[in-house]
Order: C-alpha cells, then structure tokens, then sequence
C-alpha cells in the first residue's frame, strides 16, 4: 500500500479500538439501568466518558482521516502533519476518558486545590481541532475544488463554531455561573452544531468523494451546504429541559430543523441518482437510514411539541439513529469502498448489529405503545448495546491481519 492508504488504514484501526471501548462503556451503562449495577460508577459519569469518547475519537479522527487521504493525493507532504495532529486529538480525547468516567464534569482533588481534568483535557482536544484547522487551510488551495471539499469546508467551520459553545461551558464552571439555562444552553448548542454540522457535513462530503464525477449541480455549490449549516446552530434548545424551553427558543429550533432538513433533502436528491447507478445494498441501507433521519427532523418541526418534548427514550433513539447510524455505518461503507479486498464480513454485521439496537431503542423511544412491548424490553435493549461491539472487534480483526488491500484511484 501507499503511504496515504496506509494512513488511513491506521487511522480507521485505532478509532474501531477506540469506539470498542466507547460501545462496551454504553453496554455497561445499558447495564446499570438494567440491572441497578453501575460498578460503583454514577451512571451519569458513565454516559458521559461513553459519549465523549465517540466524540473525540470516533466521528472527529475519521472523517479527518478522509480529509487527509483526500488532500494528500494532490499533497503527499500533507500526510506527516496531519498524522500528529489526529494522533494528538485521539491520544487527548483518550486520556480524558478516565476522568469523565470516575468524576463526570466534577473537579478532581488535587492537594488542596480541586481541577477539572475533563475539562481540561477537551478544551486540549479543541485545540488539537484548530491545528487540524490551520493544516486544512495552509494547504487547501493546492487541492483540486470537487464537491467534497466544499463540504469540508463547511464542517471545519461547523467544529470551530461548536467549540465556542463548549468554550463557554469551561468559563460557566470556572466562573461560578449557577444559571441552567446558560449552561444547557452552552452544552447543547456545542452538542448540536457538532452533530448537525461538523458530522453531518463530513459525512455528506465523504459521501460526494465517491460520485464526484456522477453529478452536475445546476446552481452555486454553495447552495449545498447553505441551509445545513445555517440551521444546525439553530436546533440547540431541542435539546434542554421541557422546563427551559421557551415558544422563542421552541421556535428557533424548528426553523433550524427546517432548514437542515431542506439542505439535507436536496443533497439526498442528487446523491440518490448518483448512487442509484451503483446499486449496492449497503449504500442504500445507508441513504435509507438518512432519510429516517430527515422524517425525524421534519417531524420536530410540523407535529405537536406535546407528541415528543420530555421523551428522553426518543432523543436518544435520534442520537443513535443519527451518530450510530448513519454516520458510522457510513463509515464502514465508505472504507470498505476505498479498501475493495478487505473482507466485508466486519461490515454486514456492522449493518445488522445497527438494525438491531435502532430497532430496540423503538420500543423505549415513548412512541412504541407500551401493550406492544415485549417482556424485559430493557434486557432486549442491554442485548442491542452489545451488538457492535462484536461487530467492531470482528472487523478489526479482519482488518488488521490483511496487509494486501487494494484501493480505488
């Protein structure tokens, strides 16, 4: 192999190590809300290294390890830089992992002073971010301008604006600042612009990679990626407590769930006669998947808010369909259309474990009638967790025992 291909080969071995350890630490929170076990853990500080951990190394290094497989086929000097600089984020993200699990956003006694680890250790993260960044732009002008990189460009714009949201929750808990709304709004408008927008954009933009030659846009490009990320900073108060949501906030979540929903509709319009000229089961399930997303997001802004505010089990059952779905999934697809000889066993069961836990989280999402549910529904969800982990750890394998794969040019 290439260098460029054996980067993004190592990049996409640790970040399936990296998600193996972030799905095992959901299953043990599926666990403790199962079981009332929690290993002497509070559940919230479990669900907050389990999430984390995806963020910072699962859906930040892997689409930057495409951006940089993209990039350096037109600058192969480009490879190193961007090496140390994903390393960085993933060896930061991981060893913030500890401190979220043991003390949550809690400080961490120290002598006699109390530090923020966690805290500390993401905003290090975001600053692995901005040198990916600087990287991006130092060299974008010598890459050739196709369609993916306008939605790169988008993305890196979406994670800096994120960051300021959780810029500013690091100087809410520095300063004292006891005000819930401030700082939920905080968490959610970095939680949300970096899902709508930075994983959103670089899957769309991954996704145009391979059907870049498949598609004429007959109106500025830029069109494309306009709506998504107008509305993605948007959509925060979705995500607070009933409580907190206000008919002004309520508002301005729906008007930037429209928009993404729009900007996504048209993407999907021209991706979908793209793809449809190669038909390939597993890039539909992918373009299905994003669409139950679409109808989700639509759903939000035209049903009753009384139909879906307070239902965690819903907002969860969206984060999986959305992060889980169809952004990792997509992942596994795109690299196993890089990679064609690696063995795809890895990847179908990937496809099928998603299947399963989306189809469990149904049944807790508050929507799924409660005489329909089977009985220990919540074992059945516990069961779900589990899939991908054996899914990721049977891919890995697979992955890296073979030395011979081959790529697409």
């Amino acid at each position: 192999m290439e260098n460029r291909e054996k980067f993004l080969r190592n990049i996409w071995l640790w970040s399936l190590l990296f998600f193996l350890l972030a799905a095992l630490t959901g299953l043990a929170y599926r666990w403790g809300l199962f079981t009332g076990d929690s290993f002497n853990l509070r559940l919230s500080n479990i669900r907050h290294a389990h999430s984390h951990l995806m963020f910072f190394n699962w859906v930040t290094p892997v689409p930057m390890g495409f951006i940089a497989f993209q990039f350096s086929k037109s600058v192969p000097e480009l490879l190193r830089p961007m090496k140390w600089s994903i390393g960085t984020i993933m060896a930061i993200g991981f060893l913030s992992y500890p401190f979220f699990l043991l003390y949550g956003y809690h400080p961490v006694p120290v002598g006699s002073a109390e530090l923020p680890f966690s805290v500390m250790l993401s905003g290090l993260v975001m600053i692995g971010w901005y040198w990916f960044g600087w990287l991006y732009l130092k060299y974008r002008n010598r890459v050739e301008k196709t369609l993916s990189l306008i939605f790169f460009d988008g993305a890196l714009v979406m994670l800096v604006v994120s960051s300021m949201g959780a810029w500013g929750v690091a100087v809410a808990q520095f300063g004292n600042i006891d005000n819930n709304l401030i700082s939920g709004a905080l968490t959610h408008f970095f939680l949300t612009t970096f899902t709508e927008g930075w994983c959103i954009l670089t899957a769309l933009g991954v996704i145009y990679y391979f059907v870049e030659g498949d598609i004429e846009v007959p109106f500025d490009r830029n069109w494309l990626i306009a709506p998504i990320v107008l509305g993605a900073p948007l959509m925060f108060p979705f995500g607070l407590n009933v409580e907190l949501l206000n008919e002004s906030l309520l508002w301005t979540a729906k008007a930037g769930s429209l928009l993404v929903a729009m900007g996504l509709g048209v993407n999907f319009w021209f991706l979908i006669r793209a793809l449809s000229k190669k038909v390939s089961p597993v890039w539909m399930f992918v373009f299905a998947l994003l669409a139950i997303k679409v109808m989700v997001q639509l759903a939000a802004v035209f049903l009753p808010a009384t139909l879906w505010l307070g239902q965690h089990g819903l907002r969860v059952f969206y984060l999986h369909l959305l992060l889980l779905g169809f952004v990792s999934t997509l992942y596994f697809v795109a690299i196993h259309s890089v990679f064609l000889k690696s063995p795809k066993i890895g990847l179908y069961l990937f496809v099928g474990s998603v299947l399963l836990l989306l189809s469990t989280l149904v049944l807790i999402s508050g929507l799924w009638p409660m005489a329909w549910q089977p009985v220990n529904v919540y074992f059945w969800v516990t069961v779900g967790a589990a899939l991908p982990s054996l899914a990721v750890l049977v891919e890995l394998v697979l992955m890296y025992s073979r030395s011979d794969l081959q790529q697409i040019e």
